[in-house]
């Protein structure tokens, strides 16, 4: 069969991902394609590899890129080994570039504090917050509904719309549940100021999405706040500050990797079951650092 008819095969197999994966994966072989023709999916050679790597060097790509998109081309001749429609990956370590590991910069407490003063509304102001104190992905904050709202006060837990009844106060928790990457399911607390100030935005603004807008729309606001305070500024800027400071304050690395939905790179850390009540701490401590 040839790449294009296999790579149909192979879209459809990963359907169940995350439709921003699947359109990555589609435009990455789409791309493979291109450069290294519609062949024989068994006639794929090494030097085929090799080429596509050049052309995407020469394309001034980022490692990061070229590395992201070589795994994508391994993980689809892998899926043709266990169809037995190939023998191997033509992929081998040497055709992956050295990828940069630089950390990326975290926001210090005060450009924290001159940010949060630059916001102009409350939807604004609840959106820094939230992505502050939880580290919530932009997918994960667009993907926020009322039905993944619950309330806990004096032990017990009501849903969403006991919002307008109840008198919150901060130590009382809304969690939120969130789908991450691959599907999959986590419940993020929050508490304190940023707790009272999210319970605030939820009475004002009833619809079921909590916060319709598009991705663009998120990352241009964002973008806009920083600029108002001379801040160079995107959503992950403020997911890994979120990391950062849950760190700094003592926070260990699994329950840090458990509340940003991050898959361990221990084997033995993957399984560990991380509690809510770890989790609330490690979130009391980002709250504590954010002034309101």
């Amino acid at each position: 069969m040839k790449i294009s008819e296999c790579v149909e095969l192979f879209l459809s197999y990963i359907s169940d991902k995350s439709e921003n994966t699947v359109k990555n994966y589609r435009s990455d072989l789409k791309q493979f394609i291109s450069i290294v023709g519609d062949k024989e999916v068994e006639k794929v050679t090494k030097a085929d590899i090799a080429k596509f790597r050049m052309v995407l060097q020469s394309n001034k790509k980022k490692s990061s890129t070229i590395s992201r998109k070589l795994a994508c081309i391994n993980s689809f001749f892998e899926y043709l080994i266990d169809l037995e429609m190939v023998n191997s990956s033509p992929i081998t370590k040497s055709h992956r570039p050295k990828v940069s590991q630089k950390i990326p910069s975290a926001l210090s407490h005060e450009e924290i504090e001159k940010l949060i003063k630059s916001t102009k509304t409350l939807k604004e102001r609840v959106i820094i917050v939230l992505l502050l104190t939880t580290g919530l992905r932009s997918s994960e904050l667009l993907g926020i509904r009322r039905e993944n709202i619950l309330i806990e006060k004096n032990n017990h837990i009501y849903n969403c719309d006991s919002i307008y009844q109840l008198e919150i106060e901060e130590e009382d928790i809304i969690y939120i549940r969130v789908e991450g990457k691959g599907g999959k399911e986590r419940e993020v607390p929050i508490t304190g100021k940023p707790m009272k100030l999210f319970a605030e935005y939820l009475r004002f603004n009833s619809s079921e999405r909590v916060f319709p807008m598009s991705y663009y729309s998120l990352w241009k606001m964002i973008v806009n706040i920083g600029k108002r305070c001379n801040i160079v500024l995107h959503p992950h800027k403020l997911r890994h500050t979120a990391a950062t400071i849950a760190l700094q304050s003592g926070a260990e690395l699994r329950i840090i990797q458990e509340l940003l939905g991050h898959a361990s790179p221990i084997t033995t850390a993957r399984y560990a079951k991380v509690g809510q009540k770890q989790l609330l701490k490690a979130t009391k401590a980002l709250s504590q650092n954010i002034k309101l």
